[in-house]
């Protein structure tokens, strides 16, 4: 087989992988919605001091995992509808800005699968899912705390200082934390179990 013919073929192997939508991903964005709204849940009555309802959220880690290991669109569902279950089942109510925010970390997260395959064997794939999430947080986080400049009418400072500082350092902190935990963790039950 041509070498152009094998990159044909891994190309349509990865855009597969990356984009491709099946039963086993619909599963997967269930479990991780379900997952980080029942997490969310848990831990939204410890706020952050300081800073405009922004609550301390270890559960962060699961659209970043979710996207990381099954893809963006997995990432993006279990994010943006996990974040919506867990401040309505929470009283908050529904803030579509950090929906979308949270959505947006798991997608970005997601995007790593590019590099990876969703295959987490070595130090240097793991390092990729730590820059692809850190990237999803910043933006996620940066897109949810800007548009309460105009949904809120908070001042540019505010909106930066008073949420997207506490937000994106609390979520960077937990997930960069958490998530190669959950990757080598994920990779040890594949190895025993299969995929």
């Amino acid at each position: 087989m041509a070498t152009t013919e094998k990159e044909s073929l891994r190309e349509r192997g990865v855009n597969s992988q990356v984009w491709g939508l099946g039963v086993r991903h619909i599963v997967y964005m269930a479990l991780g919605a379900a997952l980080y709204g029942i997490f969310s849940y848990a831990t939204n009555l410890i706020q952050l001091p300081s800073a405009g309802n922004v609550s301390f959220r270890p559960a962060i880690v699961i659209p970043l995992f979710f996207g990381a290991v099954f893809g963006p669109w997995v990432g993006f569902f279990s994010g943006g509808v996990g974040n919506l279950l867990g401040d309505y089942i929470s009283g908050y109510g529904v803030f579509w800005n950090w929906d979308v925010g949270n959505a947006l970390i798991g997608f970005i997260a997601g995007l790593v699968l590019y590099f990876t395959w969703g295959v987490y064997r070595n130090s240097r794939s793991i390092v990729l899912a730590e820059v692809f999430a850190a990237l999803g947080v910043i933006i996620g986080i940066g897109f949810a705390s800007i548009t309460e400049i105009w949904l809120s009418k908070l001042s540019f400072a505010t909106a930066i200082v008073g949420y997207w500082l506490p937000a994106a350092l609390s979520d960077l902190i937990n997930g960069l934390i958490l998530l190669p935990i959950l990757l080598a963790a994920y990779r040890t039950a594949v190895g025993r179990f299969g995929r």
